[in-house]
């Protein structure tokens, strides 16, 4: 089984707290965001992975490699111009054999993809798009359904006063290789613009699946720090680089807690990170891998980036802090912010967030 993994963005939307790194790098509990998807299609027999990139190419390639890490093979394609969704895809045409995967790689999810090949292959579709709710579904494409599941109608990106349902495309579809015939050559081509409507003008079988599961598009700070707070709920289970220790604590290996720092779970703590004395790390605290909450800091509802520091009795609560960078007191007492400055974000709290946690099992 074959898949391509769209990973060609630069994460705009989380500049400038993650200024220079590539999309398929952006940090999710100490691991590059795209390495979930790997490990997923590799759970589900797919074998062929192509990453398809551009901005800091080399530095995505020398990360992922050969892909043995996870026991798949993977190749990569470099587009030196923006080709869209669909034009990444048919720039590998060549590569691809048979039906195959599609998944962005800027998501988070557990959805069962032995199932949706299952369904694909079942209801004869040249294509099937997975879906899921969005709260606003202006920032994702629309799509309506009939009652069989075939695709009448798919809008990207509505004005608000366009969307007529907030069932969207979770940027990962099965694609059938006559698909593909459909994608012009050498020319700029979006799935949801482009090829997916024509399909259906075509009259094509497009088909819409709904699964159990959870699924976050992480390409903007609020969604990118509430999904680390689901993954702690238990909201979806993860792989993460770390050990459950109980009562909603996450802890990585070599980790340096001083005994009177206070713990309210549920928590993540990164390998090699250093919890000083008297600090207090409030719920829905991730603490990345190497980074320093110092004496007496105060963390909450906050995501603090690998390798960054908390200075000495400083409060962070509903942020955002990129990797190596530090919060300290200025010369008149007031709290200083990364350097520089744009590298903390503070982000509303989630309307329910919640303290209890569950494990899926």
């Amino acid at each position: 089984m074959q898949a391509v993994i769209l990973a060609g963005g630069n994460a705009a939307q989380l500049h400038p707290w993650n200024t220079g790194i590539p999309k398929p790098l952006v940090p999710f509990f100490d691991r590059p965001v795209t390495e979930y998807a790997i490990r997923l299609l590799a759970r589900h027999g797919v074998q062929d992975i192509i990453i398809t990139t551009s901005y800091l190419a080399k530095d995505v390639a020398r990360y992922f490699g050969d892909g043995s890490r996870w026991g798949v093979g993977i190749r990569y394609s470099i587009e030196n111009e923006p080709m869209g969704t669909a034009g990444a895809v048919k720039l590998v045409g060549g590569m691809i054999s048979d039906t195959f995967v599609v998944v962005s790689g800027d998501i988070i999810t557990d959805f069962d993809i032995s199932a949706a090949l299952e369904t694909h292959k079942s209801a004869g579709s040249i294509a099937t798009i997975l879906l899921a709710e969005a709260d606003d579904p202006t920032q994702f494409g629309i799509v309506d359904c009939e009652e069989s599941g075939t695709v009448s109608r798919l809008v990207e990106k509505p004005r608000c006063t366009e969307a007529f349902t907030n069932t969207v495309s979770t940027g990962i579809y099965i694609l059938e290789v006559e698909a593909l015939s459909s994608i012009p050559y050498n020319e700029a081509q979006d799935f949801a613009r482009h090829t997916f409507p024509r399909l259906i003008r075509n009259r094509e079988p497009v088909q819409g699946l709904r699964l159990p599961g959870y699924w976050c598009d992480i390409g903007d700070l609020p969604q990118y720090r509430n999904a680390h707070f689901d993954a702690l709920r238990g909201k979806i289970r993860l792989d993460l680089p770390a050990v459950y220790a109980g009562e909603g604590i996450w802890v990585g290996d070599e980790v340096d807690i001083h005994p009177s720092v206070q713990l309210s779970s549920p928590i993540y703590i990164g390998s090699q990170a250093s919890i000083g004395r008297n600090a207090v790390l409030g719920e829905y605290t991730v603490v990345g891998a190497n980074a320093r909450i110092d004496e007496g800091a105060c963390v909450a509802r906050s995501v603090i980036g690998g390798g960054a520091c908390v200075g000495k009795e400083m409060k962070v609560a509903d942020c955002v802090i990129g990797g190596r960078y530090t919060v300290i007191e200025s010369e008149d007492g007031r709290d200083r912010p990364p350097v520089p400055p744009k590298h903390i974000r503070r982000i509303p709290p989630p309307v329910s967030l919640e303290s209890e946690f569950a494990l899926k099992e």
